[in-house]
């Protein structure tokens, strides 16, 4: 597909591939803030031979040139497991790069639409990486810090980019962080106390060992708890036992918590993992054994400064009895006395989730970083 001076053309072997993967620099590569995806990790995401994404969908890759130039990227891809749930011909775009141009984007969005078009597909959503848990959305706010672990960075003008093609706004997701100490500490202890009492739980700190054999207890726990959430599809177990196996390694067991109820089943979760996002920029996407023992150093005996809440889940007749406050709190209460500790960032949470939202209160949570998910019909794009 071309526009004036502009070739958009497939990946279809391993040089592009590289290319596909190492173009973020160009864009990006000069902003402060911007922590560079790890190169090793993301072959596997887009290997269509082995990534777990490829058992239930199916993606193009594209690559947009201009007067020769390589000037930007893009994916298409379809989930089948999304059509089982919606049912609504829904088609995403990802992993959306590129320069300041709207000729290139343009491109790009005609490329990926008109694909999903021979899908079947009438609407395209995005950007989304493989799964509603992956790289969500453009950032539209918060430029000015650097990202947590697992969150994107992109230049402002993407929101431009995308805006000049028709896209608008589907739905925002938000990270809330806590960067002020509480106050009555000894008050909270009892409030913590109090919600495990009421309904007769006890609080265990697992190992990461507990926490991998516990994956499809996990599984289930998490799918209940965000199954009305938007866009939720439900984690399969490759894909979450994959998740847990990558985690282990910086997982620390006094940043986990299961609550127990009386029969011992889990009935609630939460994961914290150390910010690792500092020390990842500076591998600039290689990643070695050198790395990931300096990885692990950093996750488990250096200071916490920021750490990130990952996944949380309420088993459903749990829901709306405050143990989510029970888990924050507990973990907040055991790491406040750090010196070192500045903040805890919780995300992602989708803008309609506004008994989360609201529960954030308590903490004196602010909103600090924004990205939203764009959406519109397909155009008939037929040569």
């Amino acid at each position: 597909m071309s526009h004036p001076e502009v070739t958009v053309v497939p990946v279809r072997d391993k040089e592009q591939l590289e290319a596909f993967l190492r173009f973020p620099w160009k864009v990006q590569e000069t902003d402060p803030n911007w922590v560079p995806p790890v190169l090793s990790e993301q072959r596997k995401v887009l290997d269509k031979e082995k990534g777990p994404f490829f058992k239930h969908g199916e993606a193009e890759y594209f690559l947009a040139y201009k007067d020769g130039e390589l000037a930007g990227r893009v994916t298409a891809h379809v989930n089948y497991m999304h059509d089982e749930r919606y049912e609504d011909n829904t088609g995403f775009f990802g992993f959306f790069e590129c320069v300041e141009d709207t000729d290139v984007s343009r491109a790009l969005f005609e490329a990926a639409a008109q694909w999903l078009g021979k899908k079947g597909r009438t609407r395209i959503l995005g950007p989304l990486g493989f799964a509603i848990y992956d790289e969500v959305g453009i950032l539209v706010d918060g430029f000015d810090s650097m990202p947590a672990l697992m969150q994107t960075h992109n230049p402002a003008f993407y929101q431009d980019l995308v805006l000049d093609w028709g896209f608008e706004k589907a739905i925002d997701w938000y990270a809330m962080l806590i960067d002020e100490r509480l106050d009555n500490l000894e008050g909270l202890a009892k409030l913590r106390d109090s919600i495990m009492k009421r309904q007769k739980l006890r609080l265990h700190r697992p190992s990461p060992k507990e926490m991998l054999n516990s994956a499809e207890e996990i599984r289930n726990l998490f799918n209940d708890t965000w199954d009305r959430n938007w866009g939720h599809i439900p984690f399969t177990n490759e894909q979450f036992t994959k998740i847990v196996k990558e985690m282990k390694p910086v997982l620390r067991s006094d940043l986990i918590r299961f609550l127990i109820n009386e029969e011992g089943k889990i009935v609630a979760f939460i994961v914290i993992l150390p910010d690792l996002n500092p020390v990842i920029k500076t591998f600039n996407g290689k990643l070695g054994l050198i790395r990931m023992l300096r990885l692990y150093w950093t996750a488990h005996f250096k200071p916490l400064e920021k750490i990130k809440v990952i996944l949380m889940g309420v088993k459903r007749e749990y829901q709306g009895k405050r143990l989510h406050h029970a888990l924050i709190l507990d973990s907040y209460l055991a790491n406040v006395e750090k010196k070192s500790l500045k903040s805890v960032d919780c995300s992602l949470i989708v803008e309609n989730n506004t008994q989360l939202l609201k529960s954030m209160d308590m903490y004196r949570a602010k909103r600090y970083r924004t990205w939203r998910l764009f959406e519109r019909q397909i155009p008939d794009l037929s040569e």
